[in-house]
This record gives C-alpha cells, sequence and structure tokens, in this order.
C-alpha cells in the first residue's frame, strides 16, 4: 500500500509525501485530509488543488505497476503558514477606526504594537486605546484559524463648546435669607431685626461676573483638529446702589445699605425703609425702595413700595402693595367670608396682597392675592381669592405637600399641593384664563385684520373682473395695471395674517394642553377646573392626581410615585 506522511519543507510549510506501491487499497483527498487533521498541523491553510494534483500523479505512477512494486516518490506542498492579516477602516466623520483581522492560520500573530503600527500606517494618528489594542491582538489569537475579528481602537475626541458668561449672585434673596434666620445658642430663631438679616452693608460684595470660556478642542483620529465655538458674553450691570469693584472687574459691590436685587446682568440695591410695626401709630407706608417690618402689619394699615415688602410676622386685614416681591414670614389673615354663596366679583377681601414680583408666605385665610410671578404658601391656604400670573406652590420648597382648600384661584400655568379641596366638598375653583384671554384678545384682533383684507381682497378682485370684461374700445389697460399689484399687495396679506392666525390658535392649543392642577396626596370632590370654555369637577375623593385638559375634555389622571 502506498504510504503517506507529512514533512517540513525549506519554507517551514508542509510537503505531501507519496511513496507509491501498487495494491489493493488506494489513498484519496479524504484520507489525506484525515491525515491532515491528525497531525500537528491542522491549523495551516490546506493548498486543496495541490492535494488534488498529488492523488492525479499518483494514480498515474500506479497505473503501469505490479502488486507490490513501488515508483518514484511524489511530493507537495498541501499546508501553508498564513500570517494574520489586517484591515483598518476609518469612518467617514474620522471620528473612529476599527481594526479588523483574519486570524493566523499556523503563522504570526498580531501584537497591539503591530496593529498599533498598522493603524498609523493607514492614516490614524490620535485617540488609540490601549485597552482595545491588546483586547483585539489577545482575542485574535485565541479566535480559531482565518477568523474575522474586529474592534474599534481609535476614537475621536468632540469638541466641548464654551460655557456663556453669566452673573453670579454672592448675596441671597432677602425671601431666602428670612426663611433661614440666624438660630441662638438655644436653638430659638433671632427675628427681632430682620434688617440685619437681609441687608448688605457699603463694600459687601453682592453679585460677580463668571467669564465665558473657550471651550475645549477637539479632534479626529486622523488628528484634525476640531475647534470649539466660545461662549457668549455679557456685561456685568452696575444696578443703582452698585459699582464695580475696583479690584476686580468682574465683582459688583453695594455702595450702600440697602436690600439687594437681582436685574438682568447684574444687581441693584435698594434704599430701605425699615420700622418694628405698622399700626395705627405709625400711619400707612409709601415708599420708593424696599420695606422692612421686624413685626407686623396690623387691621386697616396700608404699606406701598416700589420694591420688596419683608414682614417678619402677620399680616392681618392690611394692604401690601410692591414692585417687587412680598415675603411674610408669617401668615396673612383676613376676616370671614362665605365665598361659596357670593359672587367673586361681590366680595372684597379685609387683606389685599399685590406684588409685581413673587409672593412667599407660611399661611393665608380670607385674602385676595395678586402677583406677577409665583405665589408659595408653605403650609395651608384657605378660602382665599388669588390672582398668579404664574405658578400656585403651596409646600415646602423641594415638596408640594400643603393643603389649598376652596377659594378662587386664577393661574398661569399650574397649581401644586399635597391636597386640594376638602372632605365636607367645598368649592375649590381653578381658571387658567390669563393667557386664554390674551390669546382670545390676540386671535380677535388677527380675525378683524383678516376680515379688512378679505374684504379689500375681493373688492379688488370684482374690479379686476370688471375691467377684463370691458370691449376693446373701452379697455384701461393703465387702471388695471394699478389695480393688479394692489391685488396681490392685499391677497398676500391675507396669507400672512391667514398664516399668524394659525400659530397663535395652535399656541392657544398647546397653553392649554399645558395647564393643570396636581394633588400629591388627596384631590377631594368639589374642586373644579376652568380651561377656556371647557370645566368639569371633581365628583368624589381621588388619591395623588392631576387634573388636565385635554381633546376637549376635562381629565383626571393618577399619579404614580415611584
Amino acid at each position: 500500500m502506498t504510504k503517506a506522511s507529512l514533512v517540513c519543507n525549506n519554507k517551514n510549510n508542509i510537503d505531501l509525501i507519496l511513496e507509491p506501491i501498487k495494491g489493493d487499497e488506494t489513498i484519496s483527498a479524504l484520507s489525506i485530509k484525515e491525515l491532515i487533521d491528525a497531525s500537528e498541523f491542522i491549523t495551516l491553510r490546506i493548498n486543496n488543488g495541490n492535494i488534488k494534483n498529488a492523488i492525479a500523479e499518483l494514480n498515474d505512477v500506479l497505473k503501469p505497476l505490479q502488486d507490490n512494486q513501488t515508483g518514484r516518490t511524489i511530493r507537495y506542498q498541501v499546508l501553508e503558514r498564513v500570517d494574520a492579516t489586517i484591515n483598518i477602516t476609518i469612518e467617514s466623520d474620522e471620528m473612529g477606526a476599527t481594526a479588523e483581522i483574519i486570524s493566523a492560520q499556523g503563522g504570526q500573530h498580531l501584537s497591539a504594537k503591530a496593529i498599533l503600527t498598522a493603524a498609523q500606517e493607514a492614516g490614524v494618528k490620535k485617540g488609540f486605546s490601549k485597552e482595545h489594542l491588546i483586547q483585539l491582538a489577545q482575542l485574535a489569537v485565541k479566535e480559531a484559524p482565518n477568523s474575522h475579528v474586529d474592534m474599534k481602537i481609535a476614537t475621536g475626541k468632540i469638541a466641548i463648546n464654551g460655557k456663556d458668561a453669566l452673573i453670579k449672585p454672592l448675596v441671597e434673596s432677602a425671601q431666602t435669607r428670612i426663611l433661614k434666620p440666624k438660630k441662638l445658642e438655644d436653638g430659638s430663631v433671632d427675628m427681632r431685626d430682620l434688617g440685619d438679616i437681609i441687608c448688605v452693608k457699603v463694600g459687601d460684595p453682592i453679585a460677580k461676573k463668571v467669564p465665558l470660556t473657550q471651550g475645549i478642542q477637539g479632534y479626529t483620529v486622523t488628528a484634525t483638529p476640531l475647534s470649539p465655538e466660545p461662549g457668549n458674553d455679557i456685561e456685568l450691570v452696575a444696578g443703582e446702589g452698585t459699582n464695580i469693584s475696583q479690584k476686580n472687574i468682574n465683582v459688583l459691590v453695594s455702595k450702600k445699605v440697602g436690600l439687594p436685587k437681582l436685574i438682568n446682568n447684574g444687581m441693584e440695591v435698594d434704599e430701605i425703609y425699615k420700622i418694628k410695626d405698622v399700626t395705627v401709630a405709625t400711619g400707612n407706608i409709601n415708599f420708593t425702595g424696599s420695606v422692612i417690618i421686624d413685626g407686623d402689619v396690623t387691621e386697616g394699615m396700608k404699606v406701598t413700595a416700589s420694591g420688596d415688602i419683608t414682614v417678619g410676622g402677620f399680616v392681618e386685614s392690611a394692604t401690601l402693595d410692591a414692585g417687587g416681591d412680598i415675603t411674610i414670614s408669617s401668615g396673612i389673615i383676613g376676616r370671614k367670608h362665605d365665598i361659596e354663596k357670593t359672587k367673586i366679583t361681590d366680595i372684597t377681601m379685609s387683606v389685599n396682597i399685590s406684588a409685581k414680583g413673587s409672593i412667599y408666605a407660611k399661611y393665608g385665610q380670607y385674602a385676595q392675592i395678586t402677583c406677577g410671578q409665583d405665589l408659595r404658601i408653605e403650609n395651608q391656604l384657605l378660602h382665599s381669592i388669588l390672582d398668579i400670573n404664574s405658578r400656585l406652590w403651596i409646600g415646602k420648597s423641594e415638596q408640594a405637600n400643603g393643603k389649598l382648600i376652596g377659594g378662587y384661584t386664577k393661574a398661569g400655568t399650574s397649581v401644586h399641593a399635597g391636597v386640594i379641596g376638602a372632605t365636607a366638598g367645598s368649592n375649590t375653583i381653578i381658571n387658567f384664563e390669563h393667557k386664554i384671554l390674551t390669546f382670545k384678545d390676540e386671535i380677535h384682533k388677527i380675525e378683524g385684520l383678516l376680515k379688512i383684507e378679505s374684504d379689500k381682497t375681493n373688492e379688488l378682485k370684482v374690479a379686476i373682473n370688471k375691467l377684463k370684461k370691458l370691449p376693446k374700445e373701452k379697455e384701461k389697460p393703465e387702471l388695471l395695471a394699478k389695480i393688479i399689484p394692489s391685488y396681490q399687495h392685499h391677497a398676500n396679506e391675507m396669507g400672512r395674517i391667514l398664516n399668524e392666525k394659525e400659530i397663535l390658535d395652535s399656541d392657544l392649543q398647546n397653553y392649554m394642553a399645558s395647564v393643570y392642577i396636581e394633588a400629591t396626596e388627596k384631590l377631594y370632590q368639589g374642586v373644579e377646573l376652568i380651561v377656556s370654555d371647557f370645566n368639569d369637577r371633581t365628583r368624589r375623593e381621588y388619591g395623588p392626581s392631576r387634573m388636565v385638559y385635554k381633546e376637549r375634555k376635562i381629565l383626571i389622571d393618577t399619579i404614580v410615585n415611584t
């Protein structure tokens, strides 16, 4: 029988040696492959063509031989050592590069350094991951011969745009400072002198400008620099009662004792009128600046200020009117009214609080409150009439866990409380009419303009059609030439106004869908939500819920606390 063996040649590849001996058994391509599979050379690349040639030549040599007669030796290279190969792909935006390795077949594996060199030769210059280079090299060694292995080996760095310059207050607002007054050694709170708590002194730094940053440059894997956009700059504004510091042009200092107030891109310091209590003995107060009252504002008194009003005690059946914020560290107390049996327009509360800014108080009852921004009541608000341009928040600053019971609220964006309504079913009405009425007024004006343009356009169109129907001898081309451009102008204007109306209609619908009432604990019966021409009220008790307007209906959604 013919003998077959595998031996190394001078190229370190493997030859098949066939020693022909005529006999009954023959050697086939299958038996040669079984010989390779059983050998130490199984990982090398097989040359099937040479195996086929070797078998064909063997058959030719054996053909003329007699039994047991030996023929000439046949030798073919059938196994080849193939080194691992690598291909580097750079992404189209040059922000990443991937290496694909075809694992070795008995040849040399690629080291991490060899992968790095190949990538560099392909144009990858930055953003290499040493960890990924090592991982890829190790993975390719473990994979079966002639396997495809790929991994991202380099990543570009996106440029980080600069931050805008900003103004950072160095003092807290009056409201923040009064809400956390200095504690005494015995644990009690000293509220005797609010002026010392919330006022700044001459030379106090009150705001600083944090300059813009240029950003951080990025790069692609081919080392192309990516330039960031620098931040936008602003100018530090020295408002009334302040100066730019002589030591640092980015710091604002107070030049008088007063109340610090944040303005656009800066701060100002208000003049201060300070008094212990406002009573019949002191008379009413009308002051250009801010007013600080250490104690109470008693019944029948009125305090008016162009700036903020800060009260350390109670406001009872009195009037406060501020051009800024109002902060009342205790409560707002009015005389009882039977709101549910009286028209809202017929009620005049004994206590009236009005501010162009925000209002804060611990609690309130039977009060009339108007504010241009947010209203926050910390504990509870009972049977009051509210006109709020923005948000009503009843509870702690971090959680709306207070109570809103009864009364009539006109709000701008949303109403938040722990409990809304009461077990007795007191009517609690919340109406989001502020912006809706503004939208409707604007839409009404637009519709008026649209009608004017529509009438004018139709009038000109009729005139054009009449001129076009005139007999030739009566034609008026000069008049027609004047009317047509006028018609086109009014038609275009009508289209512009119609588009403006569509935008307003869409904005109105979006606003109506954005407003809501939220009770984080209980929503009792008798709570009514009014959104434009749509309204509904609760008829039973709910757990944590949100009342919203959606698709021409008032809906109540359950709040799932996570």
